[in-house]
């Protein structure tokens, strides 16, 4: 047998192109691809809250030439919103936890809200009027803005796009009212103009922009997101695939110009084995099952 990896790598990614996600990966993925020894090429399979990805890669042969993402959506939120959702999770190997990100909370620049206390305040005197964008059924934007109406006990109604970029823009061009996107998805339109930003998702402040507040700070105590991502392959991948594929990984997330890259994205660095991958999203599932249970979210 030949020694793996022969051939390129088939990278499979529930965000489409030009997303933070996209952007995040190419910059990993270029560096793991040098310490293997051959290319992994990203396959961008948007749509159907993350399940197309997760399906692709549960079904793919595993022999470590179909690998993919992981994230907050497909192995955190899904398995509660639907039965496919769970059984694509659990019929995937978790290889390393790469690394997270909170959300931006931005609204229209057309929005009279200046703040996280006005926003609730102008959601409280318009029930039912607000109009939330997100990437999609699952995302941490959806349910994240679901935990967020049912913590401050707002109304508001949830408009799912394709990808995250088609929300932010139709947020800027002021036909929905507001969005929670990963951190790097927003900034651009932020320092352009075009979106309002008011809070970041995480416990802490974002260095990214030190002068927002956080969603916990600004009115909704212990209101926490943070969107986390890693890397995957069909169940019954050999160890020694895994193993390899988890050191390389690693050694990526200690390169300076990755963990510099990250930074600039607005992602903190994990890395770590894949028995502390599964710890995590153990305890991602059952915070997020809680959330979906109280705030009743669904698929819209």
């Amino acid at each position: 047998m030949a020694e793996y990896p022969d051939r390129p790598i088939k990278y499979v990614l529930s965000s489409g192109a030009g997303s933070a996600p996209d952007t995040l990966m190419r910059l990993i993925l270029e560096d793991v691809g040098k310490r293997i020894g051959t290319a992994i090429v990203i396959e961008n399979k948007s749509g159907g809250g993350g399940l197309i990805a997760m399906q692709t890669i549960a079904s793919a042969t595993p022999d470590g030439y179909t690998i993919g993402h992981g994230n907050t959506q497909t192995l955190g939120i899904n398995p509660s919103l639907s039965k496919a959702g769970l059984a694509a999770a659990n019929h995937v190997e978790l290889i390393v936890q790469t690394g997270y990100t909170p959300n931006l909370l931005s609204v229209s620049p057309s929005l009279p809200v200046k703040s996280v206390g006005e926003l609730i305040a102008y959601a409280k005197a318009n029930p039912g009027k607000l109009v939330f964008g997100s990437a999609g059924n699952g995302t941490s934007g959806h349910v994240g803005a679901e935990l967020f109406k049912y913590m401050t006990k707002t109304k508001m109604v949830h408009a799912p796009y394709k990808t995250a970029p088609a929300a932010v823009n139709d947020v800027m061009a002021g036909h929905v009212d507001l969005v929670f996107d990963n951190i790097a998805g927003s900034l651009a339109a932020v320092k352009g103009g075009k979106l309002k930003p008011l809070a970041v998702t995480s416990l802490k402040r974002s260095p990214l922009v030190p002068s927002l507040p956080t969603v916990s700070e600004a009115g909704v105590p212990g209101f926490e997101v943070i969107a986390w991502s890693g890397i995957i392959g069909p169940k019954g991948m050999p160890p020694a695939v895994v193993q390899k594929l988890n050191a390389a990984v690693n050694q990526s997330l200690k390169d300076p110009h990755v963990v510099n890259g990250m930074r600039e994205l607005g992602y903190e660095v994990v890395g770590g084995t894949p028995a502390e991958f599964s710890a995590w999203v153990k305890r991602e599932r059952s915070k997020w099952a809680d959330v979906i249970r109280t705030s009743g979210a669904a698929v819209d």
